[in-house]
């Protein structure tokens, strides 16, 4: 069996600075629809089998309360989804003190797309940075581990911390215990980092990262996003980063295995 699998942190759609940067307002309605009318026409055209998403918006006033993962899986025909929120807040404060200029009501996390049925097995929620403070870890969105069996497949669908090395070595050391717990055949997302796993994990797995950088687009140059392979189940015949101009703040990486 051939698959091509296909993760993609989406930045909700909104393109660069979606971190909430200085200057950040909401873009008009029609960004939004057609940023993910061209994310859906490129998961179309590369025949890609299933999606892994991250910073997916489900109803959040930044990106006018749309679904994405619902208009992705109708505009990709990739109609089985599967969703984990991992941020979900009435109100985030942020950025700025402009209160016409915030996030507003954030529910946004990760998604799986996918040509097959979708059987979720497990949603994990990660650690917040143990050094921010209580009042800030309210407010702060979850990171996550999201675990599911489709097309014969099981499959880790992840997004690490960014901000906090020493959270992300936690999420990492968690990584580790996810595959062995679970034996994903594939995992999948953005690691925010290099990807690493136990030295005794890799006689089983190996490690794809992407070819070249991923973040931030248009000139990346940063390696943030990829892969780590199940050796005995998949061999990895290519691995590829396409260019998706500026609809997300990351490229997407595309890897196309084949069953043993």
């Amino acid at each position: 069996m051939g698959l091509k699998i296909l993760t993609w942190n989406i930045s909700y759609a909104h393109g660069n600075g979606s971190e909430g940067t200085a200057g950040w307002r909401r873009h008009p309605v029609l960004h939004y629809e057609n940023a993910l009318s061209a994310m859906a026409t490129l998961i179309r055209n590369t025949g890609t089998d299933i999606v892994l998403l991250q910073e997916v918006d489900f109803d959040s006033s930044r990106s006018h309360r749309r679904n994405q993962l619902d208009t992705l899986a109708r505009r990709s025909g990739l109609i089985h989804r599967s969703s984990c929120i991992s941020w979900d807040l009435p109100w985030v404060p942020y950025p700025g003190w402009n209160p016409l200029n915030h996030f507003g009501k954030v529910r946004s996390g990760g998604g799986i797309l996918s040509r097959f049925p979708i059987r979720t097995l497990q949603n994990d929620l990660l650690p917040k940075p143990r050094e921010n403070p209580d009042w800030y870890n309210r407010l702060y969105l979850h990171r996550y581990f999201q675990i599911v069996e489709t097309g014969g497949v099981r499959i880790l669908n992840l997004h690490l911390e960014a901000f906090s090395n020493e959270n992300r070595l936690l999420h990492l050391m968690r990584l580790d215990e996810r595959i062995r717990d679970y034996g994903p055949d594939l995992c999948g997302g953005d690691f925010n980092g290099s990807i690493t796993i136990d030295d005794r994990l890799r006689n089983d797995f190996e490690i794809l990262p992407a070819p070249r950088p991923t973040f931030p687009t248009p000139e990346a140059h940063e390696r943030l996003d990829g892969f780590i392979l199940k050796k005995s189940r998949f061999k990895s015949l290519k691995v590829e980063v396409p260019d998706t101009g500026t609809f997300s703040d990351h490229f997407p990486v595309l890897i196309e295995i084949e069953e043993y």
